[in-house]
């Protein structure tokens, strides 16, 4: 599958900001589950699609001379999940732009309303030449944008049917191993990443670097199976894990085909409805990445409330 998260650019401000489309189809290996039956894009990969966003609008207005990569992201916010037939509007903001990093911010749209926005993402620019080559990057770009194509119209939320819970496949796994510590608290996890993932083809063709949301989802995904297990603990079977909300993400190094990821989860805080897990990445002993998560603890019927119909 191409790692391409943008369908559409519909507008674009130089230098200022753009808005776009991305279109949630079954042909996605993104989907996954947070309460049985109920397919939604990650909502943590989702987040890739504003960051292209972004990263097209500093790259036409740097001239196709740099690549924008995010290091830091201070705050994200999820209230909502789309599902495949859904189309979705990408709005991103350039707050400030200088030779060597940006400042932006961004937000997801379904049915009009935001659904994930991140605050103040700091891109360092890479000279675009190192990462992907310079001609190939201006011809995806001229392939996407169509300025004055409609976005997006708000249009009621679907309802949960049979349709939904009977065509779901297995989703795609983010870590290939998950390992007790003696402590009920903290889980460690491993990622192996291989050349073969397809996600190397656009990101990047001349470095291949694994995406910041790849690192995150492995965290999301070892902080999920820790909150899971936590509720077991205490007899909360009828309650799901739902991110809400992350803050302090930073990514410190590249990981690349050949890394192996160490993932570590421990339990900050858990209450009746909520638990923040915080993680962190190592490779070969050196941190990579770091994130505090925060999740809501809802039963079926008020997730399917709040994230699904949008009430």
């Amino acid at each position: 599958m191409r790692f391409l998260m943008v369908d559409r650019i519909c507008e674009l401000s130089r230098g200022t900001s753009a808005r776009g489309i991305k279109n949630i189809s079954w042909d996605h290996e993104f989907l996954d589950e947070y309460v049985p039956g109920v397919p939604v894009f990650s909502p943590v990969l989702l987040t890739e699609s504003v960051a292209q966003l972004i990263s097209w609008a500093i790259i036409e207005a740097k001239d196709f001379t740099v690549k924008p990569v995010i290091t830091i992201l201070d705050s994200y916010v999820c209230t909502g999940h789309p599902r495949p037939g859904d189309q979705l509007e990408l709005v991103g903001t350039i707050e400030s732009l200088s030779p060597e990093s940006a400042l932006a911010h961004g937000a997801i749209l379904l049915n009009g309303r935001p659904i994930i926005e991140l605050g103040h993402a700091v891109c360092y620019l890479y000279p675009l030449q190192e990462l992907d080559p310079p001609e190939r990057a201006r011809r995806q770009f001229e392939n996407l944008f169509l300025p004055g194509h409609p976005l997006p119209a708000a249009q009621p939320a679907a309802p949960v049917g049979p349709f939904v819970e009977q065509s779901f496949a297995s989703r795609r796994r983010w870590l290939d191993r998950i390992m007790a510590t003696g402590d009920s608290a903290t889980l460690q996890g491993i990622k192996n990443v291989t050349a073969t993932d397809d996600c190397f083809n656009d990101h990047f063709p001349l470095k291949p670097v694994l995406p910041g949301v790849a690192i995150m989802e492995a965290q999301h995904s070892l902080a999920r199976e820790l909150a899971l297990r936590q509720l077991a603990e205490r007899g909360l079977t009828e309650s799901f894990p739902v991110l809400c909300r992350a803050e302090k993400v930073k990514f410190r190094l590249f990981v690349q085909p050949g890394d192996q990821m160490a993932v570590e989860a421990t339990v900050k805080s858990f209450s009746d409805g909520q638990c923040s897990v915080a993680t962190r990445v190592t490779v070969g002993g050196k941190n990579a990445a770091s994130v505090l998560l925060h999740f809501e603890l809802p039963e079926r019927a008020a997730y399917l409330q709040k994230y699904i119909l949008g009430r």
